[in-house]
């Protein structure tokens, strides 16, 4: 039997069941339910319907992408806190780059970094179709390196975190002396499938999102909420004064 791809909805919420105990339907369509009437009420399309998409042979948007509900939250967040300059660290086919670029003014940056090249090839060809060449700069190579060489004066409104787990610590580091007052630090999958939930992660890419997590409580200077949305979203908000 072939392993069933995951959809969207897979990754949108933990189950809770306590929160729903008045749905009349199955357990097993809350979720679909859930899912549905939230890409209804919120007017939120499928990246494959408002985009137009050239896609990797290895991973589908699905697997490796974030889910819509998650894109037009982090829209959102670039919108509410006024964001020019956003940083983004794994790119994939470039679908939250699209989603980043697309939320900024007039004028305004992505710069997102990929490691592999066979990924960056086709995210130039999605951002030339999307219309949002003009407004992102791809760096490819490992974010390690590509981070040592970015200007320190030239800061940014949103930093999105989402590449190699077991360096989401150092990312985090590296990546705090860019971040511009009243600026936001946004680390997907922190939780990483639950395994940073455990005393001692399964995973290396668990043990790198539990390390994040516990450099995030330690983090002076911020505000912070970790969100159980998707698979975690840890959000650090550095205040202007």
């Amino acid at each position: 039997m072939s392993k069933q791809k995951p959809s969207f909805a897979d990754k949108l919420l933990p189950t809770a069941p306590a929160n729903c105990d008045l749905f009349e339907g199955s357990q097993a369509s809350l979720l679909q339910n859930l899912y549905d009437t939230i890409l209804s009420t919120s007017g939120i399309a499928q990246p494959h319907d408002e985009l137009i998409l050239q896609l990797s042979d290895r991973f589908t948007v699905e697997e490796m992408a974030s889910n819509p509900v998650s894109l037009r939250f982090l829209q959102l967040l670039v919108k509410m806190i006024g964001a020019r300059r956003v940083l983004e660290i794994g790119a994939f086919i470039g679908v939250s780059t699209i989603y980043f670029a697309k939320a900024l003014p007039l004028g305004g940056e992505v710069v997102s970094i990929e490691k592999f090249d066979e990924f960056a090839k086709i995210c130039r060809a999605n951002f030339v179709q999307n219309g949002v060449a003009d407004r992102v700069r791809l760096l490819v190579g490992d974010a390690f390196s590509v981070l040592q060489t970015l200007p320190r004066d030239q800061t940014f409104d949103l930093i999105f975190i989402d590449g190699n787990k077991e360096r989401y610590c150092d990312y985090f580091h590296m990546t705090e002396p860019l971040l511009s007052p009243g600026g936001l630090i946004v680390v997907d999958d922190a939780l990483f499938h639950g395994d940073a939930l455990n005393p001692a992660p399964k995973t290396e890419k668990g043990a790198g999102s539990k390390a994040l997590l516990a450099a995030a409580a330690d983090a002076r200077g911020y505000e912070r909420l970790l969100m159980p949305f998707a698979n975690g979203m840890m959000l650090l908000f550095k205040p202007r004064s």
